[in-house]
């Protein structure tokens, strides 16, 4: 009885992180669209956000693809339970965009808008580690713990 018992806890905390995982990849989709648009839309305000000479080829193909990564990212949420290579995504773009802005904005200083964004992917890149799908034991085999 208490294995049962121990059984169904487990399923329910994995769905809860499941949930959890669906509404950070979510977001993380819904954001990257947001200001993956933003310079293709609207470009001069754009570069006065990041307060940088900003080549404009290099913000739209960069865009581009955070557009792109963004929608991968939305779908992949809309499924009941998404699997590790979504999660992996947002961790990796995250965690990218994070070191990139960790190693700039110090040269940059406070004036960049930048700064909210690093915060942002790091938090991303965070929860998305945390809620990484843990491997199920296979059924009928005891896990053994050493």
């Amino acid at each position: 009885m208490a294995s049962r018992r121990a059984v169904r806890l487990r399923a329910q905390l994995e769905g809860g992180r499941d949930r959890w995982r669906r509404w950070v990849i979510l977001g993380q989709g819904v954001y990257y669209v947001l200001i993956g648009l933003w310079p293709l839309l609207h470009f001069s305000s754009f570069a006065r956000f990041v307060a940088l000479q900003v080549i404009p080829f290099q913000a739209h193909a960069l865009a581009a693809v955070l557009v792109v990564v963004g929608a991968s990212l939305i779908e992949a949420a809309r499924r009941e339970t998404p699997g590790p290579f979504p999660t992996l995504l947002g961790m990796g773009v995250a965690g990218a965009i994070a070191v990139v802005g960790l190693f700039w904005l110090p040269r940059m200083g406070v004036a960049s808008g930048l700064w909210v964004d690093l915060v942002l992917e790091v938090a991303c890149a965070a929860a998305l580690v945390l809620l990484y799908p843990r491997p199920q034991p296979e059924r009928g085999r005891r896990s053994r713990r050493h």
